[in-house]
């Protein structure tokens, strides 16, 4: 919900801005996503916001570049780790988790859309995008049970594991769509994004599957001028 007032304003902007549209185009987009998770089979929801800037090339097609943000959720990807120690004085018995539950990235894209005919309300695109990673939600924790002749104790800490080691810095890959335009300046978007980078390489989540972006998109796009 933190993108709405950013849509809002965008959508403000546009009203006050209608122009024909012919020559250098700019404005604003925001939608919800969908990724796939490769470990669970299940989706996991999303948010991304941007801007972007277009240049005619013919009368149906246009060069644009576009900058945002996107937040992938519900990783969950969760490692446990136990052990035991013993002395004549104690016995202890570790269990250690952390879970990884969300990416940021900044995304840097160039593209093309092109129309059926110049009337159409119809289009469609193709770029090619690089993201960077720019944060990562997580929580860990270990709860230890101790035990000494005559009493028992919870001793709970934070083992702080290096998760930044276990995440891919960036990533590059495709994204295609479609759009419909609702009114002057405003389009509705449905998009496909596929990464080729693995998002997760570390073995610390993972052994086995490749955590390569797929990705569905629904959102709007407004025209600024």
């Amino acid at each position: 919900m933190k993108f709405l007032p950013f849509l809002i304003a965008a959508l403000t902007f546009w009203n006050l801005s209608m122009v024909t549209g012919q020559g250098f185009q700019a404005g604003v987009n925001a939608g919800y996503l969908m990724h796939l998770q490769p470990e669970t089979y299940g989706l996991g929801p999303g948010v991304q916001a941007g801007v972007w800037a277009s240049w005619p090339v013919t009368p149906t097609s246009r060069l644009q570049l576009s900058m945002g943000h996107r937040r992938l959720g519900g990783f969950n990807r969760l490692y446990l780790e136990t052990g035991i120690s013993s002395t004549p004085a104690e016995t202890r018995r570790t269990v250690s988790a952390i879970q990884l539950t969300a990416l940021r990235y900044l995304d840097a894209e160039a593209g093309w859309a092109f129309q059926p005919s110049p009337e159409s309300p119809w289009s469609c695109y193709a770029g090619a995008y690089y993201a960077h990673l720019v944060h990562w939600q997580d929580f860990d924790f270990s709860i230890t049970s101790i035990e000494k002749p005559g009493r028992r104790g919870i001793e709970i800490t934070d083992p702080n594991w290096p998760v930044r080691n276990e995440l891919n810095s960036g990533d590059v890959g495709l994204r295609l769509g479609v759009s419909y335009q609702l009114l002057d300046g405003l389009s509705a978007q449905f998009h496909l994004r596929k990464g080729f980078s693995d998002l997760v390489p570390g073995a610390l989540f993972t052994d086995t599957s490749k955590d390569h972006l797929t990705a569905f998109s629904l959102g709007l796009s407004a025209r600024l001028f």
